[in-house]
Order: structure tokens, then C-alpha cells, then sequence
């Protein structure tokens, strides 16, 4: 299954703001969070599968822009 850049903000809201307030929790919410940020201001999308991604690139601050992806097609 997938995951969205979309998924993974919703996902760290619960785990930050909803789910229970446990070290686990918080830094799950805080990893899911700064990888969809990075993604979104490297030009991915809402849509963009963020596992996909990562498990090319092994991490969102590797993730190379999407118009240097997009230019090498």
C-alpha cells in the first residue's frame, strides 16, 4: 500500500495532536511530519507516494527536487 505526502501529514497530526501523547508517538508524528515538509517544498505533491521515495532515496533530505526528477525522463 501506498502512502501519500497527504497520508503522512495526516498520519503525523493524529500521532502529534491526537493519538496518545507517548515518546513513540511524538516522534513518530515529528519524522512523518519533517519528511512530508521536505518533500513538499523539493515540488512533490499532495498525491506523491512518500514511500516510494523513501525507499529510493533512503530519506526525504536525499529525495533530489521533483523538476531535476522530471527533467531526467
Amino acid at each position: 500500500m501506498s502512502v501519500s505526502i497527504l497520508d503522512a501529514l495526516e498520519n503525523a497530526e493524529y500521532n502529534l495532536c491526537q493519538g496518545k501523547q507517548m515518546a513513540m508517538n511524538l516522534l513518530a508524528g515529528r519524522d512523518q511530519l519533517h519528511n512530508a515538509v521536505e518533500l513538499l517544498g523539493k515540488g512533490y505533491g499532495l498525491d506523491d507516494d512518500i514511500d516510494a521515495l523513501l525507499s529510493k532515496y533512503g530519506s526525504a533530505d536525499e529525495v533530489p527536487d521533483k523538476e531535476e526528477v522530471n527533467g531526467k525522463d
